[in-house]
């Protein structure tokens, strides 16, 4: 693949592998079977499954190469299939042009051709259509080609059916389970002379019609098939960065008269949001966004095509902004042509050109924009529908939450949100709203919703910036849900940024695959000495044993199953030699063979390289030597790598949070801070001296009790700078990990606070600590962890109380308080240490 899938997708990939290679296996024996892949809207279904073909036509652990496999592509509408044709051939590095193809009237062969993928939507197989009959020069019917593949190929012929919950409806009237074009090949036609497909993949966001088809098979022998489901959990696409983190609603207020001062509104949100993208792509040095709004308006009446004054939608927006040009604005309605507005005509675009037509900056809609719709760059919608529309504006929203870089922008809390403009809809229609986006199983909403109208925007202190230098530079960790992966790959993934992106270190790549070769190399020796039947598996066997198993995230494990004896003829030892390539990634084990080839028995070192790699010690120590190679090449760059653009630092972040065991990051403090109140109410208080204010200089925030007892006594301190309220789980809050039932979670202590040392700034890490909470002392333990680490970087780090009018204080930089927290296995226990070694 061209682009690097987010850990919950190649485990999904990994999931529908393990589910094929039992399908495949019952589709050889006749049986019928299906590998359905639930995936929530947003979460990248085509790249997952474009991902699962190439590794079908390579071949894994659990399949076998199938270079000659037929991927046959179903969706309900041409729109659709197109755009899938374009996302597949933008992130794939298997599939060229001329590797898909899609079945036009003209199409005309027995069968397809392996190793291809093909495009067809069910408009072209209607009766009247001239892909089902024959006539015309025409050989074979589409049914045919497609009866014809699947009899040959076997296991080997994919029908994908693309969003599998439409065309699945079955109820009483309908004459038969046949009716639908999809129904036909998934249960058969004697009519038009096709046998249900062996093997169908269903990729969907609500694929419970579908399945509920398939249930039904149960009852006739014929076309019984067995359903095998992936899910991928909703919660991983939010988390992934594939998602916005926030949606935020503006709606009218009692003084809010009229839905134009809103559309005057959402047009000054979207230029402040272009502003911060222009002023981000520049620094970062990457390719302009061009953030677009949204406006949906009104259906047509009896004497105009929108009951919505879209002269006076212009109008609003130019008096903002000034003139818009004609290439500024398009529209999407259902008419066909360009409209007249005024003395302008507005052009028509296509739903799935909008994303690439980077010059827009208004998109004019009437109802949901799913069909075709994918387009990320759109961060702000203005909506003139009414409140019982709230499906239609969720479905929408549904949409529009993509993030524009497919991953979430470190620092920036505003670059992570959707505004949405509400000016019908009262609190009763944001709730309707806000509950359908988060019900609607075609929807993955972001984390929070937010009411806009209370939001306000904290912006770094003025004249602050050798403090945030300091700030920037402290460890913590970000513990991700995220698919952890090998040393081995991740080193290589390092290497890789350090020579060939960064030009950090020209010797790094090179480097590390000699270490990894040599490494396997040496391991290889040792096992000739040990193991008496080495040389005669690689010079004098026919056949070999290969044992099922597999190496996920660096582990080497056992798979279900029983050895199974291969003949070692070229072809089977190319496929064994693949498998190698897979187990260990980036084309190592072609830098193996390369380095140990032997023009007399070329064959030899691949066979040695299998056998060596079946060994659960050579995975280990290979592991464990590369590890070693991470930490050396972190700590010799880590300043050259500090100097890079924030978005480039955060891709040696990402090396680090997919280890299995966390490691620290430096931490990168946000560019401004989004808070969401009425501060003008007594729920808020107006503090000075914290490293983001409003334009008054003061920081709004609401203290319990003895939060606010301990920052009151920070400021009375002499060498007291200032402070920074640590928000739990923002994008990018200071978190430090603790380990509860077995699990890695992140905690938050509640300020970081800045003071003068000599001439230079230290940070102290605070925590009022809570003490009724079941988890209070496992968090205690990890920040005790976290400072056996880590207390270089910081001045003080204190687990606080408060008692009476006083507070106590654990210190975790005394080596003796840390070791006794550290072993902590219980708030009581925690409560005796407070009361005999606090300060």
């Amino acid at each position: 693949m061209r682009i690097a899938l987010k850990g919950f997708q190649e485990h999904a990939v990994e999931e529908m592998i393990k589910e094929l290679s039992n399908a495949k296996r019952e589709v050889r024996e006749g049986s019928l079977q299906s590998v359905v892949l639930s995936s929530p809207t947003g979460s990248g279904k085509t790249v997952i499954t474009a991902a699962l073909m190439e590794t079908i036509l390579e071949g894994t652990d659990e399949i076998p190469t199938e270079r000659d496999a037929i991927f046959l592509w179903f969706s309900d509408q041409p729109e659709l299939n197109e755009q899938s044709r374009k996302k597949i051939v933008s992130c794939s590095d298997r599939f060229r042009e001329n590797d898909i193809t899609i079945v036009g009237p003209d199409f005309d062969q027995e069968t397809f051709d392996g190793g291809k993928l093909y495009f067809i939507n069910t408009q072209k197989l209607g009766r009247d259509k001239l892909l089902t009959t024959k006539g015309d020069k025409r050989n074979y019917t589409i049914w045919e080609t497609i009866q014809n593949s699947s009899k040959q190929y076997k296991d080997k012929f994919y029908l994908i059916i693309d969003e599998a919950h439409r065309g699945m409806n079955r109820t009483s009237r309908d004459e038969s389970f046949s009716r639908t074009i999809v129904q036909k090949l998934i249960l058969g036609d004697p009519e038009v002379g096709v046998q249900p497909i062996g093997m169908i993949i269903g990729i969907s966001a609500t694929p419970e019609r579908f399945l509920r088809l398939l249930q039904g098979t149960q009852q006739h022998q014929q076309s019984r098939r067995i359903p095998r489901i992936i899910e991928i959990d909703p919660e991983e696409a939010r988390t992934s960065g594939l998602l916005k983190d926030k949606i935020v609603l503006f709606h009218p207020t009692e003084n809010q008269p009229s839905d134009w001062t809103l559309l005057s509104a959402a047009t000054r949100q979207l230029f402040m949001v272009r502003e911060e993208w222009n002023q981000y792509t520049r620094l970062q040095n990457i390719e302009e966004i061009n953030p677009a709004m949204v406006i949906q308006v009104e259906d047509r009446s009896d004497t105009s095509i929108s009951k919505t004054n879209l002269e006076l939608v212009v109008k609003t927006i130019e008096d903002e902004i000034g003139p818009i040009r004609d290439d500024e604005i398009a529209h999407c309605f259902e008419e066909d042509i360009d409209i007249p507005v005024g003395s302008r005509r507005i052009r028509k675009i296509e739903p799935s050109r909008i994303q690439d037509e980077k010059e827009i900056k208004f998109i004019l809609f009437k109802m949901s924009l799913t069909t075709g719709w994918d387009c990320p760059r759109a961060e702000v919608m203005m909506s003139f529908r009414k409140a019982q529309d709230h499906t239609l504006i969720a479905q929408l929203i549904g949409r529009m939450v993509r993030t524009p870089l497919a991953r979430r922008i470190e620092g920036q809390e505003l670059l992570n949100s959707v505004s949405l403009y509400l000016p019908h809809y009262d609190s009763q229609g944001l709730k309707s709203v806000v509950e359908h986006l988060k019900n609607d199983p075609d929807i993955v909403p972001p984390t929070d919703v937010e009411t806009g109208n209370s939001q306000v925007i904290l912006n770094r202190k003025k004249d602050s910036e050798f403090i945030f230098k300091v700030l920037d530079e402290l460890p913590h960790y970000r513990v991700e849900n995220s698919r952890k992966v090998s040393n081995v790959r991740r080193l290589m993934k390092l290497s890789r940024l350090l020579t060939s992106f960064h030009q950090i270190d020209s010797e790094a790549l090179d480097s590390t695959k000699k270490l990894i070769v040599r490494t396997i190399f040496n391991e290889k020796e040792k096992l000739r000495v040990s193991d008496v039947d080495f040389e005669r598996k690689v010079n004098e066997a026919d056949e070999i044993i290969v044992n099922p198993i597999t190496v996920e995230q660096g582990i080497w494990r056992e798979l279900v199953g029983d050895p199974i004896k291969i003949k070692l003829t070229d072809t089977n030892i190319s496929e064994l030699f693949n498998r190698c390539g897979k187990r260990l990634g980036e084309g190592l084990h072609m830098e193996y063979w390369s380095n140990y080839y032997d023009k007399t028995n070329p064959n030899r070192p691949k066979l040695e390289l299998f056998i060596t790699l079946e060994r659960k010690e050579v995975f280990e120590r290979l592991e464990e030597v590369c590890k070693n190679r991470l930490n050396e090449l972190f700590d010799k760059h880590r300043i050259t790598i500090r100097s890079l653009p924030s978005s480039e630092q955060e891709k040696y972040n990402t090396i680090r949070e997919l280890s299995r065991i966390p490691e620290a990051i430096e931490f990168i403090a946000p560019s401004q801070i989004l808070i969401y109140g009425d501060i003008t109410t007594s729920d808020y208080e107006l503090y000075d001296n914290h490293l983001y204010t409003n334009e008054d200089g003061k920081f709004p925030t609401n203290l319990n009790g003895w939060e606010k007892l301990t920052i009151e006594t920070e400021m009375q301190r002499e060498d007291f700078v200032g402070w920074l309220r640590n928000y739990d789980r923002k994008t990018w809050s200071f978190s430090i990990p603790y380990e509860d039932s077995g699990k890695i979670k992140p905690m938050y202590p509640d300020f970081l606070v800045v003071r003068e040392l000599g001439d230079n700034y230290i940070v102290d890490i605070l925590e009022p600590h809570r003490e009724d909470l079941d988890d209070n002392w496992k968090k205690a333990s990890g920040l005790a962890k976290f400072a056996q680490k880590h207390w270089n970087s910081f001045g003080r780090i204190e687990l606080i109380r408060k008692r009476g009018k006083q507070l106590k204080r654990l210190n975790l930089n005394d080596d003796i308080v840390r070791s006794r927290v550290i072993g902590v296995t219980s708030n009581d226990h925690l409560d005796t240490f407070f009361d005999a070694l606090s300060i």
